[in-house]
């Protein structure tokens, strides 16, 4: 009998479905586990079980090569393989050749690596998925973040629509979550889009997580530094270079710039070590910035 490989979420699964295919008892077939999968936190990035299963052999009592039955004229040095067969051998061998031949459930023997067409289904489904229950899956995963680090808090949805969702997480001593100038918060946010993405696809939208404010509170921040230091330029002249900056806190500093006469700034170096240039500009001409606000350059 030849193996079949199956594949499921567990070894269990994996299992049912072999004894599915080769419509058979459990008792009847034998199991090579290859792979015995692993599960991840709240599932994300799970990797399937796999087996490979076939009927268990079953081996008839051995004979060998018979003349024909001549049973009055058995000689004395005939081997007991050819004396008379007696009634329980003859019902042993009626037992045996149904089991090699156990008639069963023919199906297109397709690889189970490939998910079968039952399976396929719930796949159509989840490309379905509406923004709620979107939504409540990005909730559940910053729930479980968050009790995976240890904390307590309450994760709300701010904003949903069909084009993008706002998540905020409130509690006390979520620093960690933050991070250094938000790097934390950043890398939350994208395995936050990620977890959304796995369950629509492409129509996950844009996804924004903020953790105690702290993104209005930075924007507020930015604001004001992007105005202190753009009365300085406006004063001296000379050109202001800002430390390394991500695309977001960027975009703040050119919109706020963008308001004040005289001053303008624009983005130089490649990321991640990209930055803010300021600088008092002369005769002006409006060119878009890479960064996604319109900056006013000298011409």
């Amino acid at each position: 009998m030849e193996w079949i490989e199956t594949t499921g979420k567990d070894l269990d699964e994996a299992k049912e479905l072999a004894l599915e295919h080769l419509g058979v008892e459990e008792s009847e077939i034998e199991f090579e586990v290859l792979d015995e999968g692993r599960s991840s936190f709240l599932g994300f990035g799970r990797k399937s079980a796999r087996i490979r299963a076939r009927l268990r052999p079953s081996f008839p009592n051995p004979k060998r090569e018979r003349k024909p039955r001549k049973p009055r004229q058995q000689s004395a040095g005939t081997t007991s393989s050819l004396s008379p067969v007696s009634n329980s051998e003859a019902s042993s061998d009626k037992i045996e050749k149904p089991r090699a031949e156990r008639p069963r459930t023919e199906r297109p023997k397709e690889s189970k690596k490939v998910e079968s067409e039952e399976n396929a289904a719930p796949r159509a489904e989840r490309e379905e998925v509406s923004r709620v229950e979107l939504a409540n899956a990005a909730q559940e995963f910053l729930a479980g973040l968050m009790h995976e680090f240890g904390l307590s808090g309450e994760v709300t949805v701010t904003h949903l629509d069909d084009e993008s969702m706002e998540l905020e997480i409130n509690g006390e001593g979520l620093g960690s979550l933050v991070g250094p100038r938000g790097s934390v918060l950043t890398a939350v946010q994208e395995v936050t889009r990620s977890v959304v993405q796995t369950r629509a696809g492409e129509g996950a939208g844009r996804v924004g997580v903020d953790i105690a404010g702290y993104r209005q509170k930075r924007r507020e921040a930015l604001e004001k530094f992007a105005r202190d230091q753009a009365a300085k330029v406006r004063e001296t002249g000379e050109e202001l270079v800002f430390e390394e900056m991500s695309a977001p806190d960027r975009k703040i500093i050119h919109d706020t710039v963008a308001e004040i006469a005289e001053v303008a700034t624009r983005s130089e170096g490649d990321e991640p070590h990209r930055y803010v240039v300021m600088f008092r500009e002369g005769p002006m001409s409006q060119e878009s910035d890479d960064d996604g606000a319109t900056a006013r350059v000298d011409s």
